[in-house]
């Protein structure tokens, strides 16, 4: 009886309660946020462009540039007799760019030593990223040890590499001068093959096997491998698209325990009991993870401190998301600035 009345109450005071309407904001607050949400968009737009301009350049930069521009400038109003003939070529271009003789000369050096102090950046640039792909190349530097006896020349090869490199490097800014993957001989593909199985056949099945793998050596094998190297020369990984479409895109097990990551505000410390405080923290942490991102404030991750290894799969650790499909999923990563 006593709770069918408590019941009761209970519905009527639902019944009787005014309704909460939240309250309209007017057009000040209104236009305070479209102005936040516009400067926010911006300020991510800016660091976006002016990334894009850094890691272009790298391994150079704009102080290089501007560095460079100054010297030109000094030493084309110079008196120097000796370089007499290099400040003629340096005055001719100011002709061949149309420069007007009307204008000071001051103007004019400045307009020629902009113009030479690029062009001369854009090639000294494209030449390190050349000489830094040669050089990562190298990979006898995995199969030494650290030992003051290590040979000299991975001891040249780690000084070059540190010259040929620029200083303060962003987080995506070694990934033009990575070398590409190299596609390994098909012989020691088929042998390696063959040793990885040998574990789980029997000797009657390991002798079929080889009798396959050396009639695919002999037949299709090289067909294929000279596809492979067409393949590495016009993609950076030519094992990249591959492994995402049908490793993981294609794969039909729960993502749960195979493919999805998860993360610990601590291991075992627990900080506070309070798990809403404890969700804050975690939540706050990877915002703020994701702004080193989106800015490209993380430094890149160099073994011995000489050689940088691919980041390219931060930019999708955030704003990404995995669409189911039939047969197969989609990835779809969007930037920040949408």
């Amino acid at each position: 009886g006593r709770r069918s009345q408590n019941l009761k109450m209970a519905e009527a005071r639902s019944a009787v309660a005014g309704l909460q309407v939240r309250e309209i904001e007017d057009e000040r607050s209104s236009c305070g946020n479209i102005f936040r949400v516009w400067l926010r968009t911006a300020v991510r737009k800016y660091h976006r462009v002016r990334n894009s301009i850094s890691n272009g350049m790298w391994p150079t930069s704009v102080h290089n540039i501007c560095i460079l521009c100054i010297l030109v400038f000094l030493f084309m109003l110079s008196d120097i007799e000796v370089a007499e003939s290099i400040k003629e070529i340096f005055w001719d271009t100011g002709d061949k760019l149309h420069v007007p003789h009307e204008l000071p000369a001051t103007v004019r050096a400045i307009i020629v030593a902009c113009f030479i102090s690029v062009v001369l950046s854009v090639v000294f640039m494209k030449l390190r990223q050349i000489i830094l792909r040669s050089l990562l190349g190298y990979r006898g530097w995995m199969y030494e040890s650290t030992t003051p006896g290590q040979k000299y020349l991975t001891m040249l090869w780690c000084l070059a590499v540190r010259v040929v490199s620029g200083y303060q490097p962003s987080l995506y800014s070694c990934q033009r001068s990575l070398p590409r993957l190299p596609v390994p001989p098909l012989h020691d593909t088929i042998v390696r093959l063959l040793d990885s199985l040998r574990a789980i056949c029997t000797s009657e099945e390991m002798k079929v096997l080889e009798m396959q793998a050396q009639k695919f050596e002999s037949t299709l094998g090289p067909t294929l491998q000279r596809l492979l190297y067409l393949r590495s020369w016009i993609s950076s990984n030519y094992v990249t698209e591959w492994w995402e479409k049908y490793i993981y895109l294609s794969n039909r097990m729960p993502l749960a325990i195979n493919s999805n990551y998860y993360c610990f505000d601590q291991s075992y410390a627990h900080p506070s009991h309070i798990q809403s405080s404890r969700t804050a923290v975690l939540i706050h942490n990877c915002l703020v993870f994701k702004r080193l991102i989106d800015r490209e404030e993380l430094q890149p991750l160099v073994l011995r401190g000489t050689v940088p290894i691919c980041m390219s799969q931060y930019e999708r650790l955030f704003s990404t998301t995995r669409v189911p499909g039939v047969d197969i999923d989609e990835i779809c990563h969007y930037s920040s600035t949408e």
